[in-house]
């Protein structure tokens, strides 16, 4: 069972929570059922299951917290309801013990995801396990549920602010540097959303520059900073983790850690986390042929135990491959093989997100990236029923409204495209960022299209007071003024 490192009786400070290789191993039997009856949909058992492997390995965010935000989401569209008074009381977030606390907040979160009490619940329980991974993701989890509901409190801000701050405070006492950066940057960025909605908020004024300056203190000091883990291993484990976990390593030490990582995945190719482990590893560098050997172990694993999940993390890689070779040439300036190579990728990704959307028919974040493809293929007709229905995500409300105008646009339909572009704005919180300014610009294209050459004028005119170099606006203003001469 995971536990917390308690210190010692040299007065050494509290450390994270320590997980064993055996407890990774038990929890990756719990996740590894959970995948299976999510990808069957039944994703209350799969919430469940989730939870179960989460008691031996709390800070598991890549193999279970984000899939089981997945499941959650799905099941909420799926019409699955949410937890009443018996199980909010079942399941307490204020238990004595945080860990259960923080199992029961993850219980509660996976049956009702959008509920910012639960995220903070989480979040709290968390900091007090001192589980700085997990702490990290549901923050931010956390924090894109306040940007969507602008009505948040500024105590409940200040509230989540000094939890994250503590926990920064406290992973600097034991020698989290890391851990202490990523706590105070979203202790700053909770709180300049406050200060966006709540400008004269002088709390959270003082609480920023004192952020601010830890923040610029430990930055300062993460140059000489190993890694965060260091206090919690001996010598020789600390090197190897720390290799691990480095962006740029040499090519023989990164060739060391993929081959022992690939004996450890041939001696138990059922374990999960050696599969990923080792893929992690070969994708490190960005080298080609490693990707492709990873490609092909993933692909194996796909054949060899029909686990969709394989497969999709093998295509996620060839996108970033084809990502990669997409700026290359636009860098470059190559722009015969650039549209080239946009063609072949649009239709890869046509494909790939076709498939997803058959398998994951209730995941809308997988409806709006399948839409968005159909719209650059001019295939309208297709994308608008999918961004229709991805638009009931608040993540991505605004950005498939304005997909739908823009469809709307290209159909020729004014007056709905319009209306799409309208509806986009008043859903978006913010009226100054580049989404913002994106939906405004396609509303004046369409007002100019339309031959409304006054609200045209007046809404581009809306753009450029926000920015005065955006696109063509100033050349396509200029050009209404000449034509209403």
């Amino acid at each position: 069972m995971a536990k917390r490192n308690t210190g010692d009786d040299d007065g050494k400070p509290l450390g994270p929570i320590e997980v064993s290789d055996a407890d990774r191993e038990k929890a990756g039997k719990w996740f590894e059922r959970a995948r299976d009856l999510g990808e069957k949909r039944s994703y209350d058992y799969a919430i469940e299951y989730y939870v179960n492997g989460l008691e031996f390995w709390p800070e598991a965010v890549e193999e279970a917290c984000k899939p089981l935000h997945g499941c959650a989401v799905a099941r909420k569209h799926g019409g699955g309801g949410k937890p009443g008074l018996k199980d909010t009381m079942k399941y307490s977030m204020s238990h004595k013990d945080p860990r259960r606390a923080l199992l029961n907040a993850l219980w509660l979160f996976g049956h009702d995801p959008d509920n910012p009490g639960f995220q903070e619940g989480a979040l709290k329980a968390a900091c007090r396990l001192r589980a700085p991974e997990m702490a990290i993701w549901v923050g931010g989890v956390l924090l894109r549920t306040f940007e969507a509901a602008p009505k948040t409190s500024a105590k409940t801000f200040q509230s989540v602010a000094g939890q994250v701050e503590a926990l920064g405070d406290q992973a600097a006492e034991w020698g989290g540097t890391a851990t202490a950066i990523a706590a105070f940057q979203m202790g700053m960025d909770f709180l300049s959303l406050l200060r966006r909605r709540v400008p004269k908020d002088r709390n959270a004024d003082v609480t920023l520059r004192n952020l601010a300056t830890k923040l610029t203190i430990h930055k300062g000091r993460y140059q000489d900073s190993e890694s965060f883990r260091e206090s919690m291993i001996d010598a020789e484990d600390q090197a190897e983790l720390h290799d691990r976990d480095r962006s740029v390593q040499s090519d023989r030490r990164l060739t060391e850690l993929q081959e022992n990582a690939r004996i450890e995945f041939e001696e138990d190719p059922d374990s999960v986390n050696k599969v990923n482990k080792y893929v992690d590893l070969l994708c490190r560098a960005e080298h080609e042929s490693d990707e492709m050997r990873a490609i092909g172990v993933l692909v194996q694993e796909y054949k060899r135990t029909t686990s969709y999940r394989y497969k999709q993390r093998a295509d996620d890689i060839r996108m970033k491959q084809l990502n990669r070779k997409r700026r290359v040439l636009e860098k470059a300036g190559k722009r015969d093989e650039l549209k080239e190579h946009r063609r072949i990728q649009l239709r890869y990704e046509l494909t790939l997100y076709k498939e997803r959307c058959e398998r994951y028919p209730t995941d809308l974040r997988v409806k709006f990236d399948y839409a968005t493809r159909l719209f650059v293929a001019g295939r309208s007709d297709d994308a608008i029923p999918m961004l229709q229905a991805a638009r009931s995500d608040p993540k991505n409300r605004s950005d498939a409204g304005q997909y739908i105008g823009r469809c709307f646009l290209k159909k020729g339909f004014f007056e709905e495209a319009i209306a799409a572009f309208k509806d986009a704005i008043a859903d978006h919180e913010f009226d100054d960022d580049e989404l913002a300014l994106k939906i405004r610009y396609w509303l004046a294209r369409t007002y100019e299209q339309g031959k409304r050459i006054d609200d045209a004028r007046k809404m581009f005119g809306e753009v450029l007071q926000r920015d005065y170099n955006y696109r063509d606006v100033r050349a396509r203003m200029e050009k209404l003024a000449r034509s209403n001469g």
